[in-house]
């Protein structure tokens, strides 16, 4: 399952964005906010909605949102 729309929702939420403005091949560096506390904001927003958990390394190797919907897809299928 393609996991994309959701964690887009919980991109523009949390880095305070229109939803268009979220791609799948978004960076950290096209946000502003996307700083190394809004990425530990992300991660446990996107671990409290769609009910996963990412190890230290995942989160670690996170640099867009592409990475984000492949390790969910990886554990939720």
């Amino acid at each position: 399952m393609n996991y994309f729309h959701e964690i887009q929702e919980i991109v523009a939420k949390v880095m305070a964005v229109d939803v268009s403005a979220v791609k799948v091949d978004s960076k950290k560096e096209d946000f502003e906010r996307w700083d190394s506390l809004e990425h530990l904001n992300l991660i446990m927003e996107i671990e409290a909605e769609l009910r996963c958990s990412f190890s230290i390394e995942e989160i670690a190797g996170i640099q867009s949102v592409q990475d984000i919907v492949s390790i969910v897809g990886e554990k939720l299928g």
